[in-house]
Formats: structure tokens, sequence, C-alpha cells
């Protein structure tokens, strides 16, 4: 199967500062995607920034810094990316999120209320803008990439912010997917369902090594994702090392 080449495409990776962001960003870039490591944690996106340079990627990297969860700040990195880059801005990956665990009895009105502006608000205001951006350009092409989590298909106790969230956010890639489809997007959209990984925001739960994944399995599925023939998407795949289970 002919794969799409990278090279020249500018991608957009939220939560780049650190963690899968960070693992995405490197993998894109070296294969010749110059990245646009959007974060809030504008030193964790300079070092994403570094790391690219390390390893010498062919695409190269900068730092943007941005809440996902303002909308006007969205459309501002979006606009700002496509002013200079035009339609070789074509990648969208909806990476950042954030997991405050706490039980449903003791979580506050902010803790719920922030999870769900992070994990599906904001990859809601970036979809938006983007897709606008690509029907601007004049873009026949172009992807958006949601990596969801296998906790829109589990539950856990302490983490119902989290899960609902990201359950919230799968259904949110869903819509649009059959937008895309039936609405003509100039953009496919994929969706990744990942289990544990080895990234800092996993460390407040406390798994073993054994249970985490390496980060970098999933930035090469998502490089995959983006580099299929046009008329193929990825259309959701779940991701989870041999040894663990999840519900079906």
């Amino acid at each position: 199967m002919t794969t799409q080449d990278l090279e020249g495409r500018v991608a957009l990776v939220t939560g780049g500062g650190s963690g899968l962001g960070r693992s995405i960003s490197l993998e894109l870039a070296g294969r010749g995607a110059h990245v646009l490591v959007a974060d809030i944690d504008a030193d964790g996106a300079a070092r994403t920034v570094e790391a690219v340079g390390a390893i010498g990627a062919a695409g190269g990297a900068e730092a943007v810094p941005l809440d996902v969860t303002d909308s006007a700040a969205v459309d501002e990195v979006v606009a700002r990316a496509a002013a200079e880059h035009g339609a070789r801005f074509d990648l969208l990956v909806n990476n950042a999120g954030t997991d405050r665990g706490a039980d449903l009895t003791d979580v506050e009105d902010d803790q719920w209320h922030g999870v769900f502006a992070v994990n599906v608000h904001g990859p809601m205001y970036l979809g938006r803008a983007f897709v606008r951006h690509l029907r601007a350009a004049g873009a026949s092409t172009g992807d958006i990439v949601c990596v969801v989590s296998i906790s829109a298909l589990t539950v856990g106790a302490g983490a119902g912010a989290y899960n609902a969230s990201k359950a919230a956010m799968h259904k949110l890639a869903e819509v649009m997917q059959t937008e895309s489809r039936e609405r003509g997007w100039p953009a496919r959209v994929s969706i990744i369902d990942p289990a544990a990984m080895a990234t800092p925001m996993m460390d407040q739960w406390g798994l073993p090594p054994e249970r985490m994944m390496d980060p970098a399995i999933v930035a090469g599925l998502v490089a995959t994702a983006v580099t299929l023939p046009p008329e193929v998407v990825l259309q959701n795949v779940v991701v989870t090392l041999r040894n663990e289970y999840y519900p079906r």
C-alpha cells in the first residue's frame, strides 16, 4: 500500500509540551512535517522544540503557547498558522488532555468543568477552526487525529470526570467523521484510543511499569493515520498491551 509523504506539511499538535504530545511531535517532525508544538506550558513546548532539534528532524518545530479551553485563543493560533503556512497547514492532532482524579462524591465543580473544558471543548474549538481554515484555503485534503483514550470505553472508580469526558470526546470525534463524510469536509478524521502510557499524566494513578505502554507506539500510529492514501481512514483503533483487557 502506498503511503503519503509528510514532507512539506505543517501540523499543529496540542499538548505537545510533554508525554504523548512530545512523542507525536518528534515522530511527525522526524518524518518531515513542520510541527507547531501547542501547549499551555510554554516551557514544556520549548523543551519539545529542543528535542526535535536534537534529533535533527527534517521538518523542524516551533513552540505555540495555547490554552485549548479558550476559543478565542484557538481561533487566533489557527489564523496565525493559516496566514504563515497557507494550505500546507493541513494536519491537526487533538492530543491535549487532563485527568484530575476524584470520586464523584468528592469531585469539586472546578475539577469537573476543568477536565471537560480540556478534553471536550478544546477538541471542538480546534476542529471547528481547523476545518474553517481548510475551506478558506481551498484545501482538498487534510487530517484531524483525535487521540481519545481507552477510558472512553471503560470505567473506573475515581475517574468519573475523565471517563465521562473521554466518552464525550469519542462521540464528538465520531460526529466529526460523519460530517467529514456527509458534508464533504476537506479533512479525514481518525480516532485512536490508547491504554495507559508512561506519561506524566499517569503518575497520579501509581500503575506498575509493566502496565505502561511506550507513547512512541501511539505516536507511530498517528503518523500512520495521516500518511495513509487519502481515500482510506483509520476510523477507530484501540491500542493496548497484550496482557491488558478491556470490556467489549
